[in-house]
């Protein structure tokens, strides 16, 4: 039967980098690394490495004083009562800063490649559907979910890898880990009804996008009323003004139709009048119109 398991990155996750370490003495456990492999056990999780080294291959150490660097690792860590159930690296590198030409090539144990995490699941029977990968890097991240893992990214999130979750320290990821344990294998989330735990601060990172998104909807929605209106005040505003003008120049032909019969038909011609009289009033009042609207 397989096991579960989590596999962690090694420089920033269990130990402290200060760079290229080629000397045990440089060895430094991170604050709570031990306690929180020590629970992770404890759960019944396998816990190991895996770690890229790259120094090897640059020429900075050789593999033997790379092993006395994990020999001092287990030691810091026995001290705390821990034990890893094994140390993956990759002493690989493709490209011209790999100086020493025994390792310079492409491999597929490298991170983001899958590779150590699929040679940690054969030695040590684990699923990788129900296991894990925590690390500080979006290396970590991408060979996790090349590997069928749930992911935890230590630090920020950023746009070059997609975590399943974020946490700012190994406690808090090992938390997430343990309050998960009894989620199905990835993959067969869409048959659980097991809520994930929140995470309150990506919670309320998303929620304020969201928030965001509807102030620019409303300003968007507010500016083409705003567009609309005046271009509707315009065409009122034309409208009005043509059909006033439109009108006095009816008035007047109609004055001129009624002086034309004053003298042969007084009576038709004051009715002339009084309808050039009555377009007149209808033109000043269409001018009035337009300029209380403009």
């Amino acid at each position: 039967m397989s096991h579960r398991g989590v596999l962690l990155d090694r420089d920033n996750t269990i130990i402290a980098d200060p760079g290229y370490i080629d000397d045990p003495d440089m060895v430094t456990l991170l604050p709570g690394a031990a306690d929180s492999i020590r629970r992770l056990r404890d759960e019944g999780f396998a816990v190991a490495v895996v770690t890229n080294q790259s120094g090897v291959a640059r020429g900075k150490f050789t593999e033997e004083q790379l092993a006395d660097v994990h020999e001092r690792m287990e030691e810091l860590l026995h001290e705390q009562g821990v034990q890893l159930d094994g140390i993956y690296y990759c002493p690989y590198l493709d490209g011209p800063e790999a100086k020493v030409k025994k390792y310079r090539k492409q491999s597929n144990l490298r991170k983001p490649e899958p590779g150590m995490l699929l040679v940690a699941a054969e030695e040590l029977d684990l699923s990788l559907a129900e296991s894990w990968m925590v690390g500080d890097s979006s290396r970590d991240v991408v060979a996790g979910e090349r590997a069928g893992c749930r992911t935890i990214l230590l630090g920020k999130r950023n746009g070059e890898c997609n975590p399943d979750y974020v946490a700012d320290s190994l406690e808090r990821a090992v938390d997430l880990v343990i309050s998960n344990k009894d989620l199905p294998p990835k993959g067969q989330e869409v048959d659980s009804d097991e809520p994930k735990p929140v995470d309150m601060g990506q919670l309320m990172a998303e929620q304020a996008v969201r928030e965001q998104d509807v102030v620019n909807l409303l300003t968007d929605i507010r500016d083409s009323l705003r567009r609309h209106e005046r271009k509707q005040r315009h065409e009122d505003f034309s409208v009005l003004r043509l059909a006033g003008t439109l009108t006095q120049m009816l008035a007047l032909i109609v004055g001129g139709w009624a002086m034309m019969a004053f003298f042969s038909d007084s009576s038709a011609a004051l009715m002339r009048l009084i309808l050039a009289g009555f377009l007149q009033l209808v033109a000043l009042t269409a001018f009035v119109c337009s300029e209380k609207r403009s």
